[in-house]
């Protein structure tokens, strides 16, 4: 008992006898902070050492707060190591910095360039070098070289170390070999073979002589859009009941590409029994809606047709006024019967106002240009046939490339905010250029064209060309609403020679007209040209008769036009009808006396839901003599670009001796053709046309010396094209051939071309 007693007293003295700061130290003690010091700080402010760490001068503080503050300074990626230590009331800060990035290197890169890794890392100089920083920016570059193909692609990170804390950051890159797919399988399709699914889908099996292209890459995210394309291939030929997934792709064993399946479930294929539709909105005759939703004949259901009549309906909805419908389909199938019924459900709505009208993206180009193209203006109901034509009528402008429209649930829900988004495109632009060609030799050519002068809407234009068979000179101005009113003005001077074989033609002067729009869609212009032309005969081997050779002849012309423009692109129609009839008096004074009147027409349409443009054009003139003959320089002339494979003024009457053309009095042409991007990848912007043309020119009036003078034999021609939207323009090149000619028509079997295709 003695000895235990002595050992609990040495213990209680020793317990007495130990120092206070050890009890301060515990995870429940607290200690009042009198200083706080920060130490190793070089390039950091002290102060933002100290606005970071969440403790101040008079804070009571634990080892857990402590903690979290040693967690806020780390947060802030500035310092590579930290130490907080508390001896008694003093908090002493140790930090230790992250050194600055002094240069972002890459190394070993070729297929992909310094610039575009650099931009994909988007790390500049004098920015803090972390070790996650070093990971992530690793990660974005395997990234984008898998989403080049390059799926072996290895990347390493590796810094050198500099004076004052500085680093070059550089990323050593092993690109790997460029792995494409190599096989493309389907697993449960019995309805339709391989091939036929793969001409559905974008991506391609690798081929040997596909050297530029690019859908034979492995991408995940094209193979998302495979999944689309066959569900939409299956969908629109009557399997509503359609499941596609696909199998994870992957190398083949020998790392020389991928392999990918895609799973199918096809399912019933189905016909439509009835749809029904329902509405909300009083009113509204739902048997009419309902009719809109055509399935052909053979009623399999098709994807393609119930969208097309999802969209005739809200357009038709749209053009009573209502901006905001919903519109939600049902299809509900039944397998037994092979069947499906398709409830259309029409929700509530109210009749819209325009409560304003918004332009979004024009930099250059005013509000106003576009504004005044608008069929609606604020205050009016809402009508979606009018916003599809102010839609065309600024894309008829062609001042940009793309054009959209979003209607906006306004400040109530009885207004519409409609919201015009446009992407400008150059309208200038300046051309100089040397040329030869079998038809017109060597030629140069000098023009300034600008569309949209200063965001204006007017058109400048200046053009010279010289060739060995002509030679233009052109100045003129077109001002769009003239005098603030719905009136295009245009002025120009001009001085042309054109010279066929033997004939010289040389014709100066002026001319200016106005015309304007009307209502659905017609259009009216007047016009005036005074000209002074002189036609000389150099051939001593001819013997036709021009009827002016050697006069100079003053023509003073009033001309008037009217049309009907409802094509949906002026420039480049796909839908809709042309119709147009002008008429030209001469005889207003000066020598020339004659009528001449020409028509157009023009029908548009797409087949099979936009995949195919059926269009057939043409064009009749005639020309006649008031009291007087007509002379060779007041004739139509036929060939090249109207009847492809024929050369220029290659069809018609013709010079006994010289075989020069001489043209006709009356003039028939025409176009039949189909055009389609099918089988074309829709990132070359290219489309390719099967065609047939024909026509005719025929009658003169001095027939002697003349072969064919009335021979109003049709020829024909069918042919292949390929067309290519460029940044330089849209590009023409067609191969035909004459079924139908004269054995003295000249012929040209290749043509190219730059330019509107009506």
């Amino acid at each position: 008992m003695p000895k235990l007693a002595f050992i609990f007293l040495c213990l209680l003295a020793f317990s007495l006898a130990s120092p206070p700061s050890v009890v301060a130290q515990t995870d429940d003690s607290q200690v009042k902070i009198d200083e706080i010091v920060v130490t190793g700080n070089k390039r950091v402010a002290a102060g933002t050492v100290l606005s970071y760490l969440p403790v101040r001068v008079g804070d009571r503080v634990t080892r857990g707060s402590l903690s979290i503050a040693l967690e806020r300074l780390f947060e802030t990626e500035l310092f590579n190591d930290i130490d907080i230590a508390l001896d008694g009331a003093v908090l002493t800060v140790s930090v230790v910095e992250n050194p600055i990035i002094n240069r972002v290197n890459i190394e070993g890169n070729d297929a992909l360039s310094d610039e575009r890794l650099l931009e994909v890392l988007d790390i500049q100089p004098r920015r803090v070098y972390t070790r996650r920083l070093a990971l992530e920016a690793t990660q974005r570059l395997i990234e984008i070289y898998q989403a080049s193909g390059r799926y072996a692609a290895v990347v390493e990170p590796q810094i050198i170390e500099l004076d004052e804390n500085r680093v070059d950051l550089a990323f050593v890159v092993d690109e790997g070999p460029l792995i494409k797919i190599s096989r493309i399988t389907f697993t449960g399709n019995e309805r339709f073979s391989d091939n036929a699914l793969k001409r559905t889908i974008s991506s391609r099996e690798r081929k040997w002589f596909a050297i530029f292209s690019t859908s034979d890459k492995y991408d995940e995210a094209r193979l998302d859009y495979d999944i689309r394309l066959l569900r939409q291939f299956y969908l629109s030929r009557g399997y509503a009941d359609i499941e596609v997934t696909r199998a994870q792709g992957g190398l083949l064993p020998d790392r020389t590409g991928f392999a990918v399946n895609f799973l199918l479930e096809e399912g019933q294929r189905y016909k439509v029994n009835k749809v029904n539709l329902s509405s909300e909105i009083e009113n509204v005759d739902t048997d009419e809606l309902a009719a809109m939703f055509v399935f052909g004949d053979d009623g399999w259901y098709d994807v393609r047709a119930l969208e097309q009549g999802l969209l005739d309906l809200t357009n038709k909805l749209g053009s009573l006024g209502y901006a905001f419908v919903n519109v939600d389909p049902e299809v509900l199938t039944d397998p037994e019967s092979a069947m499906l019924d398709i409830n259309v459900s029409v929700g509530k709505a109210r009749k819209n106002f325009i409560e304003r009208i918004e332009i979004v993206n024009n930099v250059r180009t005013k509000d106003s240009v576009i504004r005044r193209e608008f069929e609606l203006v604020e205050g009016d109901a809402f009508n979606q046939v009018k916003l599809d034509e102010s839609i065309r009528n600024v894309r008829n402008l062609g001042f940009f490339s793309d054009v959209s429209v979003r209607n906006l649930v306004g400040s109530s829900d009885e207004q519409t905010i409609t919201e015009m988004t446009v992407e400008e495109q150059s309208t200038g632009e300046l051309s100089i250029g040397v040329g030869y060609s079998s038809l017109e030799k060597t030629s140069v050519s000098f023009g300034i064209d600008e569309r949209n002068f200063l965001g204006s809407g007017r058109a400048l234009a200046l053009s010279l060309d010289f060739s060995q068979s002509r030679s233009n000179f052109r100045v003129g101005v077109a001002e769009p609403y003239l005098f603030g009113r719905n009136l295009t003005g245009r002025a120009g001077l001009f001085n042309q020679r054109t010279k066929q074989s033997s004939v010289t033609i040389n014709k100066t002067g002026f001319d200016l007209g106005i015309s304007f729009d009307a209502a659905k869609d017609y259009y009216h212009g007047v016009g005036y040209e005074l000209s002074q032309s002189k036609t000389t005969e150099k051939s001593t081997t001819a013997t036709s008769i021009t009827g002016e050779n050697g006069a100079q002849i003053l023509t003073s012309a009033a001309s008037y036009t009217v049309g009907q423009d409802r094509l949906d692109n002026r420039f480049d129609p796909t839908e809709g009808t042309l119709l147009e009839l002008r008429q030209e008096l001469a005889g207003i004074g000066g020598d020339a006396k004659y009528y001449k009147v020409t028509g157009r027409a023009a029908y548009y349409k797409p087949i099979n839901f936009n995949t195919f443009f059926f269009g057939v054009k043409g064009r009749a003139s005639h020309v006649a003599g008031l009291g007087e003959k007509v002379t060779q320089s007041q004739r139509f002339f036929l060939g090249g670009r109207d009847v492809r494979g024929f050369a220029l003024s290659g069809i018609g009457p013709r010079d006994t001796g010289s075989t020069a053309a001489v043209g006709g009095n009356t003039l028939v042409t025409g176009t039949v053709e189909v055009l389609s991007r099918l089988g074309i990848s829709k990132d070359l912007n290219m489309r390719w046309t099967l065609f047939s043309d024909f026509g005719s020119v025929w009658d003169t009036d001095y027939p002697s010396g003349v072969t064919g003078a009335s021979d109003k034999s049709i020829r024909t021609s069918v042919g292949v094209g390929l067309l290519w939207d460029t940044v330089l323009g849209p590009l023409s090149f067609y191969w035909a051939n004459p079924t139908s000619k004269k054995s003295y028509d000249k012929t040209k079997t290749f043509q190219f071309a730059i330019g509107t295709r009506l």
